[in-house]
């Protein structure tokens, strides 16, 4: 969880870099994905070219599994040897996938971070927190939240809160001071458990996962927290003022909250969709006869609609749909460059071997 946070931490400063250079958070990942698929554009050229060359394979492959099924062992040996004579390792095409599959899952966490939440809602304040036709980075295809800052939680009985990880003490004395939470999901507990919609969401802070001594705390004017609501990442400030007592309590009024569809980020997945349409032209050669019949090239067409399935289940913020939208359309277009690249010029592609394995069936 540690080197998690490391990286999550680490994406967050890398997104404020840019944020500082385009001045909006959208726009900034625009350019966190230009700048990584620059950077893998030599292995992902190789992917790209390994793929098409299974596709290319693929036939002859065919051949040998049907002409070896019943001996496991002297098929193996002949596609090995299939292989070697048409210059191809299988697994060519992995390592892109193996590498850049840990920057999505990092970057999701960072954009699911109250952090985030808090970076994007004070670019909204500013004026820059969309892009384009989508209004809030962090928004998921369907929420109930309400809007960020009003003093109100939108919730449902379920709702789960968690503070960032920085609390404002603001000391009697006028100093101030930025102090680290140890754990943003226990500062405080939550009650009444389930919550009930319209009722006030009493926040009691634990001391012990704040880490303050009870000296800092009767020193406080207040401390001020950032809570998100983990189930819509709505985000309010809350200020905790010491009386006297051991522990330290809030109140924040609460509405019912009501699923709504957020379209901008529909209309992310559905441009998702299209780009991956367009991708798998691109990449796979026309298909007539039999092998367009051929299961694998269905399950080919059927994969746009399996992902846009999933998305459609899992909760994925717009930044998040944003950064899987810009890499599928800088694929289709370096996929498309290597066709015209290696169309100039024949001998990047090697042709598939004609020759029969010379393997003898037992």
């Amino acid at each position: 969880m540690i080197i998690f946070d490391i990286i999550n931490q680490a994406m967050l400063h890398l997104l404020s870099l840019l944020h500082d250079v385009t001045a909006n958070y959208g726009l900034a990942i625009v350019v966190l994905t230009v700048l990584l698929r620059l950077a893998f554009w030599p292995l992902n050229t190789a992917q790209t070219r390994s793929m098409k060359k299974m596709q290319e394979l693929q036939p002859k492959m065919k051949q040998i599994q049907e002409r070896f099924k019943d001996n496991p062992q002297k098929m193996q040996e002949a596609m090995v040897k299939f292989y070697a004579e048409n210059k191809f390792n299988p697994f060519a095409g992995c390592l892109p996938m193996i590498i850049q599959f840990p920057i999505l899952i990092c970057l999701y966490g960072a954009l699911n971070s109250p952090e985030f939440v808090n970076m994007a809602v004070n670019a909204e304040k500013a004026g820059d927190g969309g892009f384009l036709f989508v209004e809030r980075l962090y928004n998921t295809l369907q929420s109930h939240a309400g809007d960020p800052l009003d003093g109100t939680f939108n919730i449902k009985p379920d709702d789960k809160f968690q503070s960032a990880k920085d609390a404002t003490i603001l000391y009697k004395n006028g100093e101030t001071l930025v102090h680290k939470v140890k754990d943003t999901g226990k500062v405080f507990k939550v009650s009444p458990q389930p919550l009930i919609p319209g009722d006030p969401v009493k926040l009691t802070l634990n001391m012990e996962e704040l880490g303050l001594s009870q000296e800092h705390v009767q020193a406080a004017k207040h401390i001020e927290l950032n809570v998100t609501n983990q189930n819509t990442r709505e985000l309010e400030k809350v200020t905790f003022e010491p009386t006297g007592s051991d522990s330290l309590i809030q109140t924040i009024p609460s509405k019912a909250g009501e699923n709504k569809i957020h379209f901008d980020v529909l209309y992310l997945i559905l441009l998702y969709a299209v780009m991956t349409i367009l991708y798998q032209r691109v990449m796979t050669p026309k298909k007539t006869g039999a092998a367009a019949d051929d299961p694998q090239a269905k399950m080919m067409k059927l994969m746009p609609l399996l992902f846009v399935g999933i998305f459609f289940i899992i909760p994925i913020p717009a930044g998040v749909m944003l950064y899987i939208l810009s890499t599928m359309v800088l694929m289709f277009a370096q996929t498309a460059y290597v066709n015209w690249t290696d169309g100039r010029n024949d001998s990047n592609v090697q042709k598939p071997s004609e020759q029969v394995v010379d393997i003898k069936p037992n």
